[in-house]
């Protein structure tokens, strides 16, 4: 791999380029003074690179304005910003000028600065796959024997009609979860098998058929297509897009920076924007229900508690505790009407997990999470995170006329 490293210190480029030949021993990195060698556009004509880290000066214009005309460049690599001072108003600068992360360089440590550039060359390489012709799937196994989930299905039929297996690839206590085929045309998806208990409650079967018509029209990038809703005997199933790039829980364990965590909340608000216009709220945003396409764009999943507020109807029974309890809203947690306000709550819950890597609220059992929802302070930052406190004050407010008023208003303030 080859790197293009754009700063004014040699001792700091000495130490990133140990960095990254700690990870990649053969990497090639062309060191730039931008002082006395000026602007790196001739470098990103003479070779391809995998990444390019670009130092912020303190006049952080003249160096976007340098960003924004190598990203202009036919082969442009991602651009990693580097700098020595922080704040939500110079990451959202940046990222809105097409960086692809922003790291300070007091915190800088070689396992974030790796892990940064391997996700913007997953993204960038990602972009670039989707404008390449498909390539379809040839594989073909056996089909899915639902007898290793449970007891046969009805009538000694042990597969799902229509699919065939590849492998499985998650498991809840209620659920099996699948990557299969569409014997029909090869197409992968991914399909979720219920356990066959769940069709004799009345509540989950009316949620079960609601879900596939809340979404089933939708087209969207930031909403999962549901391909097909049905029952295999007693097994309730549903088959959904294959989303190949893991869950934000996965993300959030290994370790996100925060302009990272900035970019994904501001797409989960565009995505909240989509179905929140439709009138659905989705009820039960968590990181396992947050999913990422190749080229790193996050979709939403599983609206099995999603409600469509033009329903006159409820499907909630009295006294049932909706939603995650590590992620509900104050309203939820008393049992109060929830709207989009709710949702906003959740991912306010969730930016929080993103930036920290903690917890809101550490309690045991859902009723502490409840009370620490309804009562509990809202957590402060660390100094190096506290230009987000603002953000984060606003999605946590517990009454929710004091939170962001739409998926919108928040986008248009963070907006990547």
């Amino acid at each position: 791999m080859r790197f293009l490293l754009v700063d004014e210190s040699r001792e700091f480029r000495t130490a990133v380029a140990g960095m990254l030949r700690a990870r990649w021993p053969a990497a090639q990195i062309e060191e730039w003074e931008p002082r006395e060698q000026g602007h790196p556009r001739e470098a990103l004509k003479r070779h391809e690179y995998a990444a390019a880290l670009l130092y912020v000066e303190p006049d952080a214009r003249a160096s976007l304005g340098w960003m924004a005309d190598m990203l202009r460049e036919p082969m442009a690599p991602p651009v990693v910003l580097l700098t020595d001072r922080g704040g939500e108003n110079l990451a959202v600068e940046g990222m809105k000028a097409g960086a692809a992360d922003f790291l300070r360089k007091p915190d800088l440590t070689g396992e974030r600065l790796v892990r940064s550039i391997e996700d913007a060359v997953r993204e960038h390489e990602a972009r670039r796959a989707e404008r390449a012709p498909p390539t379809p799937s040839l594989q073909r196994t056996q089909p899915l024997d639902v007898a290793r989930i449970g007891a046969p299905l009805e009538g000694g039929e042990r597969r799902i009609p229509g699919y065939r297996s590849l492998r499985k690839i998650g498991e809840g206590g209620m659920a099996q979860v699948y990557l299969a085929e569409r014997e029909r045309d090869g197409q992968q998806l991914v399909l979720k098998i219920l356990d066959p208990r769940l069709r004799a409650d009345e509540t989950f079967f009316r949620r079960f058929v609601q879900e596939y018509k809340l979404i089933a029209g939708l087209q969207n990038e930031y909403v999962a297509q549901i391909f097909d809703q049905g029952f295999a005997g007693a097994y309730p199933y549903i088959a959904m897009e294959y989303l190949a790039g893991g869950t934000l829980a996965a993300r959030i364990h290994e370790g996100m920076t925060s302009i990272a965590a900035l970019r994904v909340t501001s797409q989960v608000a565009r995505a909240l924007e989509v179905i929140h216009e439709r009138g659905v709220i989705h009820r039960d945003l968590k990181p396992p229900n947050i999913l990422f396409r190749d080229n790193g764009r996050p979709v939403l999943v599983d609206f099995g508690l999603a409600k469509d507020l033009r329903a006159q109807t409820t499907l909630t029974r009295h006294g049932e505790v909706i939603a995650t309890p590590r992620y509900m809203s104050p309203e939820q947690c008393l049992g109060k009407p929830a709207d989009r306000r709710s949702d906003l709550y959740s991912l306010g819950v969730i930016f929080y997990e993103m930036l920290s890597g903690r917890r809101l609220y550490e309690a045991e059992g859902p009723a502490g999470l409840v009370y620490q929802h309804v009562h509990g302070p809202i957590p402060r930052l660390p100094a190096r995170l506290a230009g987000y406190q603002g953000i984060l004050d606003r999605l946590l407010a517990k009454a929710p006329e004091e939170r962001f008023q739409s998926a919108s208003e928040l986008f248009a303030m963070i907006a990547i």
